[in-house]
């Protein structure tokens, strides 16, 4: 009975054991049954699709997630046809293969990127992250993923891809610095446009980017301002140095950086090579002065050869009555002396004249086939005679093309130029003369203003003290002069009748200079390709004649002076104050007038219009054309018209007016 009674109690007290027991197995299960409701909700409710699928694509589970991203309630998307979640059947077997290779080769998991087909047909980018899932026996029965809609991160992607490829492939330089200047992002051409490589323009001190310290300097102060000012932007134009060393020109707009509190933390800069652009801004720049110099040269030559003509007016008076006083006075008067030396006076004057008519483009006298080599020798040895402490070199190119020029003024141009440089050697030094047949293209006279073609250049280089910009740009303006008083003072002109002369050929003259270099002089003259004759000067005698000659000209002071100087030749005198006189007198004594000398410029009928109707008259009449003016565009039209013509300029000498009269009555 005592056995009985303590197996009871054993058994009591295990059996207290057991409901123990059971209680905390039904805990552990409560907190299992918790747990698992704590992760169904968790994966129910996340935005992520979570599915399980079988080989064959069938759904085994999902949260509702994935349902959401396709555009379904759970219950409708688990009845859905597998297919019916792709695009369409070929898409559909293309994503199966995505999930066979991964069972084929074994891999455990992978991302998967692929197109679903939403409820409302619209496409969108799926992401999953798919593993395998395996038995007990580690075969694979199927697939788990968990994946979500990338459509807007693609979208941001291709638009980040976008920008990054669009800065990368601009021609823009864009950069941007830290506060230190550190450049902490460049594109391309940032780095590739002045040939570094993305290291080494990140590792680029500040000084180090430009050629000088003004320049870092300049860019040191646009970026302070810009942080000091808070400006939106700030435009800059400086000078960069390359990795070859060679510069480059750009203009870059700088703004700030700001963190998310708005505070500055940096710089950006866009910036554009202007190298070129400054360059041809340059250029333009320097034809703009180079046309307002034209122009304004233009203007002053027009006043220069009217003062010229009126001037060469005058002289005619004084020249005249002296040749006539001097053609009834002997050597031993004793006013023959004093003559004379009015005589030179007036060709002083008319040299002057000479010059202003040269600088106003006007002044070519007889233009005719020469050879400027002959005219360099001859100036060249006449000018090293005179100056023996100047060294005259030259360089002269065999076979030179003729050119078309008057003589006397080619050989004007040259003694001007060595005068130049004679001035600019006090000390002596040397002279430099090359000849050279050059054809010009379009590219090589733009800056010079005359067409392209074959040229004769005509080079004068000296080794003088030079001259600086100011001197330069001035050099060819009339009256100009660098010499101080108290030295032998110049007119000023010669250089400015070089320019007019060089541009009544129809040439170009430039110079290159710089103080303690020396100054050379390029003149470029039409090439003519006429053959060259070369001529003999006459001699000065007085000729004589009895025939009847009528001098037209609407100064009184002219036909009052030649008329005697034509009477004093012999000859019988007609004269008329204007065009329509002249035609008046020449009708009413038809056949009785042999020649005619006929000014130019007269009010009314001018000269041109009154040798028409005269050579209307009588084609074969003899005429000399005169005037103050020379020989310039209108009256070298009158002359190219023909007949039996020729030119006299104001003043001339008696033994000239006796020449040319006797030069046309005897053809």
């Amino acid at each position: 009975m005592k056995d009985d009674a303590k197996t009871k109690a054993q058994l009591i007290e295990e059996l207290n054991t057991l409901r123990a027991e059971l209680e905390s197995l039904k805990e552990e299960e409560r907190k299992l049954w918790a747990s698992e409701a704590r992760y169904r909700v968790f994966v129910d409710n996340i935005d992520d699709g979570c599915y399980e699928f079988d080989l064959q694509g069938n759904i085994m589970f999902c949260n509702d997630g994935l349902p959401r991203i396709f555009g379904y309630s759970r219950e409708e998307f688990l009845k859905l046809d597998r297919w019916k979640r792709h695009i369409n059947r070929e898409y559909g077997k293309y994503v199966f293969r995505l999930h066979d290779e991964m069972y084929e080769k074994n891999i455990s998991s992978k991302i998967l990127e692929y197109k679903i087909l939403r409820r409302d047909a619209v496409i969108r980018d799926y992401e999953a992250s798919v593993s395998l899932i395996r038995d007990q026996a580690g075969e694979v029965i199927g697939y788990r993923g968990i994946g979500r809609d990338i459509t807007e991160r693609k979208k941001m992607e291709q638009e980040r891809e976008r920008y990054r490829e669009f800065v990368e492939n601009v021609e823009d330089i864009c950069a941007e610095y830290d506060l230190t200047g550190k450049c902490t992002f460049c594109n391309e051409a940032g780095a590739g446009g002045y040939g570094f490589s993305m290291e080494e323009i990140m590792q680029l001190h500040h000084h180090e980017r430009y050629p000088n310290q003004e320049e870092a300097d300049k860019i040191f102060n646009a970026v302070h301002e810009t942080y000091v000012k808070a400006l939106p932007v700030n435009i800059v134009v400086a000078n960069v140095l390359c990795k070859d060393g060679n510069i480059k020109s750009i203009e870059a707009a700088l703004s700030l950086i700001r963190n998310a509190d708005g505070v500055p933390i940096g710089f950006r800069s866009v910036g554009r090579d202007v190298t070129a652009r400054k360059k041809m801004e340059e250029e333009r720049e320097a034809l703009r002065e180079q046309l307002s110099q034209a122009r304004k040269m233009e203007a002053i030559g027009t006043l220069a050869g009217g003062v010229a003509h009126d001037f060469n007016n005058l002289l005619m008076g004084i020249q005249g009555y002296t040749s006539l006083m001097l053609l009834d006075t002997d050597l031993g008067h004793s006013h023959y002396t004093q003559l004379k030396a009015i005589e030179s006076h007036v060709r002083s004057g008319a040299d002057l004249t000479r010059q202003l008519l040269g600088y106003a483009r006007g002044g070519r006298y007889e233009v005719k086939p020469v050879d400027l080599n002959e005219i360099a020798v001859s100036s060249a040895g006449m000018f090293g005679r005179t100056k023996k402490e100047i060294i005259m070199e030259q360089e002269l190119a065999e076979d030179l093309w003729i050119v078309d020029a008057d003589r006397g003024q080619m050989e004007q141009v040259l003694l001007n130029l060595f005068v130049n440089a004679w001035h600019a050697m006090p000390g002596g030094g040397e002279i430099f003369i090359r000849t050279k047949n050059v054809v010009l293209e379009k590219s090589h006279v733009r800056s010079l203003d005359i067409p392209p073609g074959p040229y004769v250049k005509l080079t004068v280089k000296d080794s003088g003290v030079g001259m600086d910009d100011i001197t330069r740009e001035r050099l060819f303006e009339p009256f100009f002069t660098t010499k101080e008083m108290g030295m032998v003072r110049g007119t000023g002109l010669g250089l400015a009748s070089v320019y007019g002369i060089i541009k009544g050929h129809k040439g170009a003259i430039n110079v290159q200079s710089e103080r303690g270099k020396g100054a050379t002089f390029n003149i470029y003259l039409p090439a003519s390709f006429k053959d060259f004759i070369r001529e003999t000067k006459p001699e000065k005698a007085i000729l004589r004649g009895r025939e009847t000659i009528l001098l037209v000209d609407d100064e009184k002071s002219i036909t009052d002076v030649v008329g005697e100087m034509i009477k004093g030749l012999g000859y019988r005198l007609m004269t008329a104050e204007s065009g329509e006189e002249a035609m008046d007198v020449y009708r009413a004594n038809s056949g009785r007038i042999d020649l005619i000398i006929m000014d130019m410029i007269m009010p009314g009928l001018g000269g041109g219009a009154a040798i028409d109707a005269i050579r209307a008259e009588n084609p074969a009449a003899g005429i000399i054309l005169s005037s103050g003016y020379s020989l310039n565009g209108e009256a070298q039209d009158i002359l190219s018209r023909g007949g039996l013509i020729s030119f006299m300029q104001k003043p001339f000498e008696l033994t000239e007016l006796s020449q040319k009269i006797r030069d046309i009555l005897d053809k």
